[in-house]
């Protein structure tokens, strides 16, 4: 979990704009625009940290499976091996089938993929797994954090519904730099429209 006295907002900020390079030797004076794939595979690794997954949920190492998303499997690649993600050893896995997710800790959907998914999200649905995808139909599909791409600016929304299902404990400092919540229903009020409450955004630089 992050620790007491540092702003969530300033380090997901530096993380999404700097974790990659800084890890990677590269100066900064070279990293003030980079990809979106880059930014992407830094808040996966990011995600980890403000997440909990259920006790049956803690094998090592941690896995991050992506589908159909060489060019972010490849920044975790560069980015995995020298961190440890809850106190694991970390690894990228790539995948395509439900039957390799056994393992797997986050899944990452990449918008090409999201189409032909339905099988795997299904699955991963139904078990104690971040599901990340990157669609205007995400969340409303089951998953628990989707990428917005605004412009120049990769942002994420989350479902609080999604995570209860797959038994993880989102940390409220997370939900806090989300673009969008989206809220349990009320008990007391079962056919009021779902909350969806706007968040302060997380903002970061990408090179087109």
């Amino acid at each position: 979990m992050p620790k007491k006295g540092l702003s969530l907002r300033g380090l997901i900020e530096r993380t999404a704009l700097c974790v990659i390079f800084a890890l990677l030797c590269i100066p900064q004076s070279r990293a003030q625009v980079f990809s979106a794939d880059a930014v992407k595979a830094a808040f996966l690794y990011r995600f980890a940290s403000y997440v909990e997954w259920p006790a049956e949920a803690h094998g090592s190492p941690f896995v991050i499976a992506v589908v159909d998303a060489e060019n972010v499997a490849s920044q975790l690649d560069l980015l995995l091996p020298r961190v440890r993600l809850n106190g694991q050893p970390a690894q990228v896995r790539r995948i395509s089938r439900a039957s390799e997710l056994d393992g797997v800790h986050i899944l990452y959907i990449s918008p090409n993929a999201f189409a032909r998914s339905r099988a795997l999200r299904s699955a991963a649905a139904k078990l104690p797994i971040l599901l990340v995808t990157e669609d205007k139909r995400g969340i409303e599909s089951g998953a628990v954090i989707n990428f917005v791409e605004t412009g120049r600016n990769v942002r994420f929304e989350v479902s609080l519904e999604a995570s209860d299902r797959a038994r993880l404990k989102i940390d409220s400092a997370l939900l806090s730099v989300a673009a969008r919540v989206e809220r349990r229903p009320q008990a007391w009020a079962p056919c009021a429209p779902r909350c969806e409450t706007r968040m302060a955004s997380v903002e970061a630089s990408v090179a087109r």
